[in-house]
């Protein structure tokens, strides 16, 4: 005869492992992993999905505003996120284009740009001097690490001229595959821009670039806040699986006296 106990813990067991399941996303996952000599933390979204949705983020007070990483998640409310792009330390002002529901929320001046359009195509542009009309968001962070499935690490030329992109650093990276997955990684020791492209072409990532790093770096999965930066950042890449979720969140991308003024 079974007992009675041991067969009510096994249901509350299974029961709370269902729950787990039911709260992971079935098109986003993360792991942690070693590529090409790198150990990172590995966030991978199927845009292939139509519950799938990207979109930047900004401080809940605006352009020239921080806000913490944490506060940014409880705002948001998304699956996945990370830190977005680079910013100027003293205006607070973010130094690439940021394109959110459409709208240009940030003219910035230089980068790489993410930008998304529909039905979730993911592209990779030189953002200078872009005209983002065909795309519903847009990141400029930069500089690019793979272009066409090769490595092409070229900051200068893009524009950035800080020592933090020519020594190593705690990086962080977005990036796309041929089977059309959003790959978003940042690294858990200091490495050049050389190896995280190295290691972001061993995830099979075709196009890829940078995000800020540093003391920057944040990343977020399924209620986990991976990596926390150690200042309060301006921007942030969030991803969605649940349609209903980022219509319901989509005014808390940016603030709400924005929409009023367009």
């Amino acid at each position: 005869m079974l007992n009675r106990s041991l067969v009510s813990g096994c249901l509350i067991s299974l029961s709370f492992l269902l729950l787990a399941a039911q709260s992971c996303s079935a098109n986003v996952s993360y792991r942690t992993a070693k590529v090409a000599g790198v150990w990172m933390h590995i966030v991978t979204a199927n845009m292939n999905s139509p519950s799938v949705r990207v979109t930047p983020a900004v401080a809940k007070n605006g352009i020239g505003t921080t806000e913490t990483f944490r506060s940014m998640i409880r705002r948001t409310r998304p699956v996945a996120a990370i830190d977005g792009t680079f910013f100027c330390t003293r205006t607070f002002k973010p130094t690439g284009d940021i394109v959110i529901n459409g709208q240009l929320i940030n003219g910035g001046y230089l980068g790489t740009a993410v930008a998304f359009s529909e039905p979730n195509i993911v592209s990779f542009i030189n953002s200078k001097q872009y005209c983002w009309s065909d795309y519903q968001s847009v990141l400029s962070a930069g500089p690019s690490l793979l272009i066409g499935g090769k490595l092409a690490i070229y900051p200068r030329d893009q524009g950035f001229r800080s020592g933090v992109h020519f020594s190593p650093r705690i990086r962080t990276g977005v990036g796309i595959t041929r089977a059309n997955k959003l790959v978003l990684v940042t690294t858990t020791r200091k490495v050049y821009l050389s190896q995280l492209a190295k290691a972001m072409q061993a995830l099979g990532c075709v196009d890829a670039a940078g995000l800020d790093g540093g003391s920057s770096t944040g990343l977020y999965f399924n209620g986990k806040l991976i990596s926390n930066p150690t200042r309060a950042i301006t921007n942030c890449l969030l991803i969605y699986d649940n349609p209903e979720s980022f219509e319901q969140h989509k005014k808390t991308f940016f603030p709400a006296q924005l929409y009023s003024q367009r």
